[in-house]
């Protein structure tokens, strides 16, 4: 009982410092995503404003959104994890790799969020509440918390691939000043994979319809 009180206690904190780490970029990516689709919808594209809101939350929750965050989270988590399991009384933390699940589908919330504000920040200023009320009453939670799930488990499969290639890398020998750029690599290629197999064989593409 102690044990995994402990255990929980100590995936609780590591989450709250990647969060800490990660946090402020995502929100500004999610920013920077919103504003931009909103923009090249309602612009280039002609789009109406609320349609252009629900293209960002397609984008956001199918498409870009798990894969942006995972991505930017093993950029600014990576150093971290290599000065972390580079010890050589390190081993596999199954701690790390849930603290990286949990805070990976909390920071897809947030880049959600940011990404909404982003939007609507982008649209006509004509009757933006009763659009925006429109477009958070037609998504349904379970298009959310698949959108988590794609994130968290992104982002606990490379923080465990990290402890496995340091732990292989030490074993070796290696120098170990050059994972961080060869692990970065590595993990985008990870995730591209990992992206392209969910949406081909785990959960397709699609968006569920709220009933009206």
């Amino acid at each position: 009982m102690k044990a995994g009180l402990r255990s929980i206690q100590t995936i609780a904190t590591r989450a709250e410092r990647y969060g800490e780490r990660c946090g402020g970029p995502v929100i500004l990516a999610g920013l920077v995503v919103g504003l931009g689709v909103v923009q090249l919808a309602s612009g280039p594209l002609g789009l109406t404003s609320r349609f252009s809101l629900q293209l960002l939350v397609l984008l956001v929750l199918q498409l870009v959104g798990p894969m942006l965050v995972a991505l930017l989270s093993l950029a600014l988590l990576l150093p971290r994890w290599l000065e972390r399991y580079n010890q050589p009384s390190s081993g596999v933390e199954m701690e790390g790799i849930a603290a990286a699940a949990v805070v990976g589908a909390l920071l897809e919330l947030l880049f959600l969020a940011a990404a909404i504000c982003g939007g609507v920040l982008g649209t006509p200023r004509s009757d933006l509440i009763g659009e925006l009320r429109d477009l958070l009453g037609g998504v349904l939670l379970i298009d959310v918390a698949r959108a988590c799930l794609r994130a968290g488990v992104f982002l606990a499969a490379v923080c465990g691939w990290s402890q496995w290639r340091s732990q292989r890398n030490r074993r070796l020998g290696r120098d170990p000043g050059q994972l961080v750029s060869d692990q970065l690599a590595e993990g985008l290629v990870l995730l591209l994979s990992l992206k392209l197999l969910w949406i081909t064989l785990i959960d397709p593409l699609h968006l569920s319809t709220s009933p009206s």
